[in-house]
């Protein structure tokens, strides 16, 4: 007799409790020492292409850039940050500074968080808002965020993401 199952048969299985759920955060200094060496890569790119442009010495100058050069150097910010961060961001979820101290991003529903929403809502997001006048001195909430119990910045919550201990590979 042939073992008949029906296929319309609601599944049995019951559904993940969502992104690895045992993992252990990552810890408040940890990820702020991940930022800092993420912050000092991006500074030693950015740096020295501002100095020899002549930005540097015309914000000097001026006490700022105009439009046209604000909206040039996010946009070189950006392709900077992505040529440096992007395989990593993309491929395994961790920028250098989280790859170096051991630590990764997943979803709090799965463990794999989409490209684009890995990259548009926790990075551009923040990176654009950063940029309007005001609305970047509110963007001290950001950081501050993390000293809650589930350590989540505001990039975190708006992304869907969390920041965990990677697993020793």
């Amino acid at each position: 007799m042939k073992d008949y199952t029906n296929p319309y048969q609601t599944p049995s299985a019951q559904p993940s409790p969502g992104a690895d759920s045992t993992a252990a955060l990552a810890g408040r200094w940890q990820r702020l020492a991940g930022a800092i060496i993420d912050g000092l890569i991006s500074l030693a790119i950015i740096g020295p292409m501002l100095y020899f442009s002549g930005a540097w010495a015309n914000m000097m100058e001026t006490g700022t850039l105009d439009l046209v050069g604000t909206l040039t150097w996010f946009i070189i910010g950006e392709v900077v940050f992505l040529a440096v961060q992007g395989y990593l961001l993309f491929n395994r979820q961790q920028t250098i500074g989280k790859w170096l101290l051991n630590m990764k991003i997943i979803g709090v529903e799965k463990d794999d968080v989409p490209a684009g929403k890995l990259y548009g809502m926790r990075y551009l997001l923040m990176h654009v808002l950063s940029q309007i006048p005001i609305i970047n001195l509110v963007m001290i909430i950001d950081p501050l965020l993390i000293f809650r119990k589930d350590k989540r910045c505001l990039h975190d919550l708006l992304a869907g993401t969390r920041v965990i201990e990677a697993p020793q590979s």
